[in-house]
């Protein structure tokens, strides 16, 4: 697959199995994020703190997947659960178990992150990359 040179730079940044983080490695600042899985381009996301955001919101362990997009795709590609229905406002709980496998599937990817400025420029830099490519576990 060819991508165009937005992706260039996300593309060459340190890949790190998610496995093998903690929670220090992940800065506290604005960017963007690349999840792979099976070495796989499968999820691109923004946030205001990449901490907050890989680490706590998608790497957490709890049975409602309402915060996270990336939780509730890998729900709906494991079990067939439709994102809406755990989504606000339905916030369907998936179980523990169902919830473990969701992290597990986490855990044994990669992650990539490049750092911006603001959380505007993170959000446009974002925005350019979907125009380009969408990967299979972001929605339009």
């Amino acid at each position: 697959m060819q991508l165009d040179q937005a992706w260039q730079e996300l593309l060459q940044a340190q890949e790190r199995p998610v496995g093998g983080l903690v929670c220090s490695d992940v800065p506290e600042v604005p960017g963007v994020y690349l999840w792979r899985h099976d070495g796989a381009l499968s999820y691109v996301g923004t946030a205001s703190n990449l901490r907050g955001r890989v680490w706590s919101t998608h790497l957490g362990g709890g049975t409602s997947l309402a915060g996270s997009s990336l939780r509730r795709n890998v729900g709906e590609l494991l079990f067939e659960i439709p994102p809406s229905r755990t989504a606000k406002p339905n916030r369907q709980l998936v179980t523990a178990a169902q919830a473990a496998e969701i992290r597990e599937w986490l855990w044994e990817g990669t992650v990539a992150w490049v750092e911006r400025r603001t959380r505007h420029q993170a959000g446009a830099y974002e925005a350019e990359l979907r125009r380009s490519h969408l990967p299979p576990l972001n929605r339009v």
